[in-house]
């Protein structure tokens, strides 16, 4: 009868307790309150979008964006005429368009920085 060395396996695909420290980044959330200027970045299909907003108590803040990624909109969406924090979810963007349809695209935001607090 043979034995399986399971333990040995499970180390290769698991990697050691150190391994899986040195993999956990703890990340301080800055706090984000009324009247911070706050960058934001998300990715689409054409290449990663930036932006600035001014946070509210109201939310659904318009984003600013840069030059570079309006133009990148407007060529997945000629009808884009803004772009906005969600209004139930601050984790996403929306894209106001011209033209009507049923739902908003929307991206999920991929980074976002406090970069002034009022």
């Amino acid at each position: 009868m043979s034995v399986i060395d399971i333990l040995g396996e499970q180390e290769e695909t698991l990697g050691t307790a150190e391994d899986l420290r040195e993999e956990i980044i703890v990340e301080v959330a800055q706090q984000e309150v009324s009247g911070s200027l706050v960058k934001i970045e998300f990715e689409t299909s054409l290449g990663l979008c930036t932006g600035y907003y001014h946070s509210s108590e109201l939310g659904h803040e318009e984003i600013n964006m840069d030059t570079d990624s309006m133009n990148m909109l407007q060529l997945l969406f000629p009808a884009c005429n803004g772009v906005f924090v969600h209004q139930s979810n601050r984790a996403w963007v929306e894209i106001s368009l011209a033209e009507h349809i049923h739902g908003l695209p929307e991206y999920k935001i991929y980074n976002r920085i406090i970069t002034a607090q009022i």
